[in-house]
């Protein structure tokens, strides 16, 4: 058997053991009893997670990529005008994603790290009249920001009523405080490899009671990305295709260890397990990126002089997978995370994992500080 690394970066993640058993079990038909039992049990699980108990939420084989186009092509029509709000790497996907598929796409954008300047966004939004779409991040990984969805899809909801409110919860569902229904968001997608801590491969979808009859009126192409004919399948516990069998038995074994512990919970400790690593880097000359921190990802700027993807490469000689930076902030962002099965001595452990491969490329890095902050941060913090 090889070394294996330790994940420390926001996806894939480290995966609970019990999870592991359950994908590695044998593998069922998929239109058998077990297979449909197994499924429905994990969709009324996951709706629970989403905080929409009493709605459907679509389990999609594909990645969370899969999920965003399938939102798209599903809920919105062909052609129509999207506005993409961007803040990093992957609220330029959603962009992007909209530009192929032939939407007429405009881009609002902030800052990597920053917010989104309200009085702006209400003026782009009344400039825009016939507005079918508008795509938000949640957790914005490449720049370990919480972006604020609910006072932005207000904003949305007070100027462009008819507007759809397309949200990218990836890193955020079953990490940070996430109510779609209660918010007036109209479509949340996530994949399986972030908070839920399962392997890659699943993607999920919610989507509002307005974006399922704008779905079903759609006249814009999807074959295997159709969530109109899925719902269909899944109220059954089957999929209109193959589904990745294995994998929805450790999301089902995944999100009863999460309800078991309690969303609450489970989000207190996501924001205490972060507050941890930003105080480490903090206490090693870093600094956060963010303005207002996502408990997934510690987004954190190393020390002028210092290569980020040098450290990185410093963690991975000592045996951990460390996220860096993304595009132009690839040379200077170190991204550790602890989105999955974690607790604070795992943090621990991070946090001296950081200092230890910082001082294999930095001469004069202080010793003995980043565990000793990440422990009295989340002391403070719990």
């Amino acid at each position: 058997m090889g070394f294996r690394e330790r994940l420390l970066a926001p996806g894939p993640v480290e995966v609970p053991p019990a999870v592991l058993e359950a994908v590695a079990r044998p593998v069922p038909h998929h239109r058998a009893a077990l297979a449909r039992e197994t499924f429905l049990s994990a969709r009324a699980r996951l709706a629970q997670v989403f905080m929409a108990p009493d709605d459907d939420v679509l389990i999609v084989t594909g990645s969370g990529t899969a999920g965003f186009e399938a939102a798209l092509v599903s809920s919105v029509p062909a052609g129509g005008a999207v506005l993409a709000l961007q803040a990093g790497k992957f609220g330029e996907r959603w962009a992007g994603m909209a530009e192929r598929l032939g939407y007429a796409v405009e881009r609002f954008a902030a800052e990597p790290g920053a917010e989104y300047d309200a009085a702006a966004l209400v003026d782009r939004l009344r400039a825009l009249p016939d507005l079918a779409a508008v795509t938000l991040v949640h957790s914005e990984t490449s720049t370990g920001a919480l972006h604020d969805v609910r006072a932005l899809a207000a904003l949305v909801r007070g100027e462009r009523p008819d507007a759809l409110v397309l949200v990218d919860a990836v890193t955020s569902l079953a990490c940070a405080e996430l109510r779609p229904r209660e918010w007036g968001l109209d479509a949340v997608v996530s994949g399986s490899q972030k908070g839920v801590m399962t392997p890659p491969g699943l993607a999920f979808v919610w989507l509002s009671e307005r974006a399922w009859e704008r779905a079903a009126k759609s006249a814009q192409p999807r074959y295997y990305l159709d969530l109109h004919r899925e719902r269909r399948k899944q109220a059954a516990g089957e999929t209109a295709y193959t589904p990745a069998v294995s994998l929805v038995a450790g999301l089902d074994v995944a999100l009863g260890l999460l309800l078991a512990e309690g969303l609450g919970a489970v989000w207190r400790r996501r924001a205490v397990l972060n507050a941890g690593l930003l105080a480490a880097g903090v206490a090693l000359g870093m600094r956060p990126l963010a303005h207002r921190p996502s408990p997934a990802v510690a987004a954190l700027l190393v020390p002028d002089g210092v290569s980020a993807p040098d450290v990185v490469k410093a963690a991975r000689a000592r045996g951990a997978v460390l996220a860096g930076g993304q595009d132009e902030l690839r040379p200077a962002l170190l991204r550790p995370s602890l989105l999955g099965h974690a607790d604070r001595y795992d943090a621990i452990g991070a946090a001296q994992l950081l200092e230890d491969a910082l001082a294999d490329v930095q001469a004069g890095t202080p010793r003995g500080v980043a565990a000793a902050a990440a422990l009295r941060a989340m002391d403070e913090a719990e």
